[in-house]
């Protein structure tokens, strides 16, 4: 049997074909929606980045100073590349004995003379004995012993009169008498 136009069923106008194409098609305004909504996650992204870093620390230097107090002679080794400089020996200053004399047992002294630094109350009469205690500028304590040369100076031991635990031995050139607290 032949077909003709008539016995044929009707063509649908949405073939299998035609609705994949359909299927696929997305809007326009959609397509905006989507890039736009990436374009606002990408700023805020690069905005939360950019507050909440840390900021850089400013730029560090590093400066080497050489201090020279005396005249050196130094020593050029053209083999090594290098310079060979003895380093100056220390010398240590303390302020002169202002007060010879006149520092007793018994007597009462005060702090005085270390330009507002604590002064050193040591556990035996030498700069290499243990601190005891820092007794302050102005603090006043009583002789209870001495005077003991040591170490190129003389030495009193200083016991509070009214804390005996602060106590130890110091240096008269940083003790002056007086007469009362």
């Amino acid at each position: 049997m032949i077909e003709d136009e008539r016995t044929r069923p009707p063509r649908t106008p949405t073939t299998p074909r035609r609705q994949r194409r359909e299927a696929a098609t997305v809007p326009v305004w959609a397509l905006g929606f989507v890039a736009s909504a990436f374009a606002m996650a990408c700023l805020s992204l690069w905005a939360f980045i950019i507050v909440t870093r840390p900021t850089a620390p400013p730029p560090s230097s590093t400066a080497a100073f050489i201090v020279l107090t005396a005249p050196v002679t130094s020593t050029i080794d053209p083999l090594a590349a290098t310079i060979t400089i003895p380093p100056p020996e220390p010398t240590a200053t303390f302020p002169p004995n202002v007060n010879p004399g006149s520092i007793n047992l018994g007597a009462l002294v005060q702090v005085a003379h270390t330009d507002g630094d604590p002064l050193k109350l040591r556990g035996g009469p030498t700069l290499t004995a243990e601190v005891n205690y820092l007794a302050l500028p102005n603090e006043v304590f009583k002789v209870n012993n001495g005077p003991t040369i040591a170490d190129g100076f003389t030495w009193w031991y200083l016991v509070d009169p009214a804390d005996g635990s602060r106590n130890g031995w110091a240096v008269e050139n940083y003790l002056e008498a007086t007469t009362g607290p």
